[in-house]
């Protein structure tokens, strides 16, 4: 007996990327998250100023510096498919999420954190720079979706240790 893999919904696929490149602690990681979520070709626009993929990643890796870890919360979405009848290979989505970024720094053994406040809007097409695989004895599919435009409203700002003695 043989199953075919289930893609992801555009939304959850959208999710599980986002949360990959919050989440990554290394350099290495980071750029593998964010290949396997942007198309090479994609346009991204973050705050209303277009960069490219390579100052993407740069600016993720400073925001991110010495992460130690973080936690995503997802708080809405909304997915919109280009084709009704085939809802799971390209289509529109926005997600709006609130992330935790734990760095490695302490203070007064606190641990030092970040706020991202974030609405990340993405068009997603099979990419077509990407190669199919050769055929497999493995029943699957090819998931060559990519985001071809993000469009980012995000705000970053220290989290207040709370006191303990109150």
């Amino acid at each position: 007996m043989s199953t075919n893999i289930v893609l992801p919904t555009l939304t959850q696929w959208t999710k599980n990327h986002i949360t990959a490149i919050i989440e990554a602690q290394t350099q290495a990681d980071l750029e593998s998250a964010v290949d396997a979520f942007l198309s090479k070709n994609a346009t991204i626009t973050v705050n209303g100023v277009q960069i490219s993929q390579a100052d993407f990643v740069k600016q993720l890796s400073v925001e991110n510096f010495a992460e130690a870890g973080a936690t995503v919360a997802f708080s809405a979405s909304v997915e919109v498919p280009a084709d009704p009848k085939n809802t799971f290979d390209a289509g529109s989505v926005g997600v709006f999420y609130n992330a935790i970024i734990s760095e490695t720094f302490r203070i007064r053994d606190a641990p030092i954190s970040s706020e991202v406040t974030a609405s990340v809007n993405v068009v997603i097409a099979q990419d077509p720079s990407i190669p199919k695989p050769p055929p497999s004895p493995i029943h699957g599919f090819f998931d060559g979706r990519r985001v071809m435009a993000l469009n980012e409203v995000r705000t970053q700002g220290a989290v207040q240790p709370q006191d303990s003695s109150a």
